[in-house]
């Protein structure tokens, strides 16, 4: 995906984000579950901080609290960080 200014050929926009700080739990494919922090959310994607480095292309499911688990595709990781869209648009 390429991003460049607003006005400009070839910008892409995305929903605003939202800086947040919700205790999350990250749930691999495999049913394991990693205590995550997400730090920012859109209806289309998030940031969080894990305590263990995910894999690009991971799917997964993102529980917050007592709500439903979301499903998601991990799309960037830098350290401890990752970013992800989710698999359906969520209602913030």
């Amino acid at each position: 995906m390429k991003k460049t200014r607003p006005g400009s050929s070839g910008y892409l926009s995305r929903n605003p984000r939202v800086a947040v700080r919700y205790d999350a739990v990250l749930i691999e494919a495999d049913g394991c579950e990693l205590e995550v922090v997400i730090t920012d959310v859109s209806r289309d994607g998030f940031r969080l901080e894990s305590n263990a480095e995910l894999e690009v292309g991971a799917e997964v499911q993102i529980r917050v609290g007592k709500r439903e688990p979301v499903g998601a595709l991990i799309r960037w990781t830098r350290g401890l960080e990752a970013g992800g869209v989710f698999l359906e648009p969520v209602a913030l």
